[in-house]
């Protein structure tokens, strides 16, 4: 692995011995992407309910990395040139599993605009009610800085959910979330991706789709 894609992914990101990086050859096309751990709260003293990644309040601006694609050698003719980008939070690394329900949710593009979000719940998400999309994704998306938008979980019923524009840029879903997290029995530790797209009617510009990162019960 080198060339001049590496030198500017390591440049980027200024990179240095001890630095973790994360490579993905899953997909036909492998990506490469900061691990920022951010472990926060870490001597936890056992304490089941404590973090062990970071929160998004902690992680303050640029609370999603990019994922870059690694080119190879050779020409795929199969590659997918307007693949869409995948936004993590800091610190969220996915298991064998959930990368592959990832894998099929992003098959399914149904409409879906910008990048989609790959988070994994904390306790201001659940506890606290609070739901906190980064800049990067909200920028792409061109919406009013306070609104109300359609979320769903998966393909079932939508609910309406008040959102307003942080001063740091992100898009923060607050007490309705709670809600949808509620009643959708969301819990934390969960991962999930957020995806969005245009509504048609309705005077509500946007319908979020967040899919649970997680194989049902048996």
């Amino acid at each position: 692995m080198g060339g001049n894609d590496w030198v500017k992914f390591v440049a980027d990101f200024n990179l240095g011995a001890g630095a973790l990086v994360v490579f993905d050859t899953s997909k036909r096309t492998a990506e490469a992407y900061m691990a920022h751990l951010g472990f926060a709260h870490l001597a936890n003293d056992g304490d089941p309910d404590e973090d062990i990644v970071a929160d998004e309040d902690e992680v303050g601006e640029g609370a999603g990395v990019e994922v870059f694609n690694i080119e190879s050698d050779e020409n795929d003719d199969h590659e997918e040139a307007d693949a869409r980008e995948l936004v993590y939070t800091h610190g969220c690394v996915l298991s064998d599993a959930e990368g592959s329900l990832l894998d099929v949710v992003l098959s399914n593009n149904d409409g879906y605009i910008g990048s989609s979000f790959i988070h994994r719940l904390t306790t201001t998400n659940i506890r606290k009610k609070t739901m906190k999309i980064p800049r990067k994704v909200d920028e792409q998306l061109n919406l009013p800085l306070v609104d109300v938008a359609r979320i769903c979980l998966g393909a079932g019923e939508s609910m309406n959910v008040a959102y307003h524009t942080d001063c740091d840029g992100r898009m923060v879903f607050t007490n309705q979330w709670g809600v949808f997290a509620t009643q959708n029995n969301l819990h934390k530790g969960d991962a999930i991706v957020s995806n969005f797209k245009p509504r048609n009617g309705g005077g509500m510009n946007i319908i979020c789709g967040v899919h649970i990162l997680r194989t049902p019960a048996v």
